[in-house]
């Protein structure tokens, strides 16, 4: 028995489409393009839930008013929870820096002291440097966390947190 015979137009398959033509999808560029879509995906989602889980652990904070602390003065205040405490303190007419108030080596807290222009530690004699955070002497193994702020009109917002 034989087959019957079927006329299609030169150069085409059983489809209708030209081979030849170069817009025919493969079973591979298929895949790419599906496994580079997932890929995407992936990342958008990943980005997304780092953004989420920053803004849960640092939420904006409004921590004090610009008039509320004199030039050298100090605030104790709570970031990024309500039992965490920090110290902000007004260097400049202009500037404010903020840091974790415990201690890096039994979490003592700190205190500012003006006069030295640190924050000193009474449990082991501990003292950091009011620029970055840095130990300055004593056993504290590393700088305190310092707290980032934002000033927006005449609130001083708390934004993040920095290790460095």
């Amino acid at each position: 028995m034989e087959k019957p015979q079927t006329t299609e137009p030169a150069g085409t398959d059983s489809r209708g489409a030209d081979p030849n033509d170069g817009t025919k999808v493969t079973r591979r560029s298929f895949g790419k393009a599906i496994a580079g879509g997932i890929g995407a995906l992936i990342v958008a989602s990943l980005w997304g839930l780092r953004e989420w889980y920053h803004r849960r652990l640092n939420p904006i904070r409004v921590i004090a008013q610009t008039n509320e602390i004199p030039v050298r003065g100090s605030k104790i205040f709570q970031y990024p929870t309500d039992i965490a405490p920090c110290i902000l303190v007004r260097t400049t007419e202009t500037e404010y820096v903020a840091y974790s108030r415990l201690c890096t080596h039994n979490s003592c807290p700190v205190f500012w002291r003006p006069e030295d222009n640190a924050f000193a530690c009474p449990c082991h004699g501990g003292m950091f440097s009011i620029t970055n955070g840095a130990v300055l002497q004593g056993p504290p193994p590393r700088p305190l966390p310092r707290v980032l702020l934002e000033i927006r009109g005449d609130d001083i917002l708390a934004v993040g947190m920095s290790n460095t």
